[in-house]
């Protein structure tokens, strides 16, 4: 007689008929759970608008107390102002009497712009004069009145300045060579331009000395005065 052994099911082991199945299921309807996640969400929002409003209020209460700092600023000032004014009007001749002489200083350097420093001219021949052993005996001269021109002609100018006047000088020296020497100096210069020599002549009681008589343009360099631009010999 033949036996088959058939397989035996395995025994359980205690930790198996002993263990619980973890199921969970959420028995709670949609709509609920949609209504906590509402509300959840609107708490959020309203503690969000009132932080911003907080935020806002802040602000706004910094931004009053500074309006309300430049406005009493602007009443201190407006205040000063008025009060200077209403000293001013105490010193109002003072201040009437300054503009008049503003404007009557404006209009002098107007109408003397075209003056001419003749002491400052005459120190510069002068000297020049002397420079060259020279002693002048007069100087005579006189302003153009058509208001100058270039310093142009047939002969080449020894200044590119404007003429406004011419000279006559008349004086003594030692020999003919010192009024050549006088000549170029004052060619040399600004003031004046295009010295010409119109006599020489031998002193009748020294045979050494000479006199002599020169013309001389005066330049738009030369005119200066008080009112104008300041005189400086050259």
């Amino acid at each position: 007689m033949a036996t088959t052994l058939m397989p035996v099911d395995p025994a359980m082991s205690p930790q198996r008929a002993t263990r619980v199945l973890h199921i969970s299921a959420s028995l709670l309807p949609e709509e609920i759970i949609s209504a906590r996640r509402a509300r959840r969400t609107r708490g959020w929002a309203i503690v969000a608008v009132i932080i911003v409003a907080c935020l806002l209020g802040g602000w706004f209460f910094v931004a009053n107390q500074e309006t309300r700092a430049a406005d009493d600023e602007l009443s201190t000032a407006t205040t000063e102002v008025t009060d200077l004014q209403r000293s001013q009007r105490a010193y109002k001749e003072v201040v009437d009497v300054q503009n008049s002489t503003d404007t009557l200083s404006k209009q002098l350097k107007a109408v003397m712009k075209s003056d001419l420093g003749w002491a400052a001219l005459y120190v510069t021949l002068n000297d020049t004069a002397a420079a060259s052993g020279l002693t002048l005996n007069g100087v005579q001269g006189a302003l153009s009145t058509t208001g100058g021109s270039a310093a142009t002609g047939t002969l080449p100018s020894t200044s590119t300045a404007a003429t406004v006047g011419s000279l006559v000088i008349t004086g003594s020296g030692p020999d003919k060579e010192a009024v050549a020497a006088y000549v170029d100096a004052l060619g040399k210069q600004t003031v004046v331009a295009n010295p010409f020599v119109t006599a020489v002549n031998s002193d009748a009681q020294s045979s050494d000395d000479v006199t002599f008589s020169m013309n001389v343009d005066i330049t738009s360099l030369a005119l200066c005065g008080r009112f104008g631009e300041k005189c400086e010999t050259k």
